[in-house]
C-alpha cells in the first residue's frame, strides 16, 4: 500500500469515528426536540424518553461507524462502542444521586444492545 493510500485510510478512519459520535448526538437531540411536541414535561417519563433516544443514538452511531469504515468495520464500530461505554461509565459514576437508580442501571445494561449496531452496519456495507 502506498503512503498516500495509507494516509487516506487513516484520515477516513478518524473521520468515520468522529462523524459517528455526531450521529449519536443528532439522534439523541432529535428525541429532545420531539419531546415538547408530545407534551413531555420535566418528569421521569421525559427522562425515560431521553434515555431511549440516547440508546437508539448509540445503535445508530455504531452502525454508522461499521458501515462507512474504509477498512475493518468491526474495529471501527467497536471503537465507537468503547467510547460510548466509557462515557456511560463516567456518567454513572459522576451523576451520583442526581438521577434515579433505574436510569443508571438502564444506561449500563443497554450497552450490549448498542453493540448490535456494529453487526448491522457491517452486514449492510456497500459492496
Amino acid at each position: 500500500m502506498s503512503t498516500l493510500s495509507t494516509a487516506k485510510t487513516v484520515v477516513l478512519s478518524v473521520l468515520c469515528v468522529v462523524v459517528a459520535m455526531f450521529v449519536l448526538g443528532m439522534v439523541a437531540g432529535a428525541g429532545g426536540w420531539i419531546a415538547p411536541w408530545l407534551g413531555l414535561g420535566q418528569s421521569e417519563g421525559r427522562l425515560a424518553w431521553d434515555l431511549a433516544w440516547t440508546i437508539m443514538g448509540g445503535v445508530a452511531a455504531t452502525a454508522f461507524a461499521a458501515r462507512y469504515a474504509p477498512v475493518w468495520p468491526y474495529v471501527h464500530g467497536g471503537v465507537v462502542w468503547v467510547l460510548i461505554a466509557a462515557a456511560s461509565a463516567y456518567a454513572v459514576f459522576d451523576m451520583g444521586s442526581d438521577y434515579p437508580y433505574w436510569f443508571a442501571i438502564t444506561l449500563v445494561v443497554s450497552l450490549p444492545c448498542q453493540a448490535i449496531g456494529i453487526w448491522l452496519g457491517a452486514r449492510y456495507r456497500p459492496r
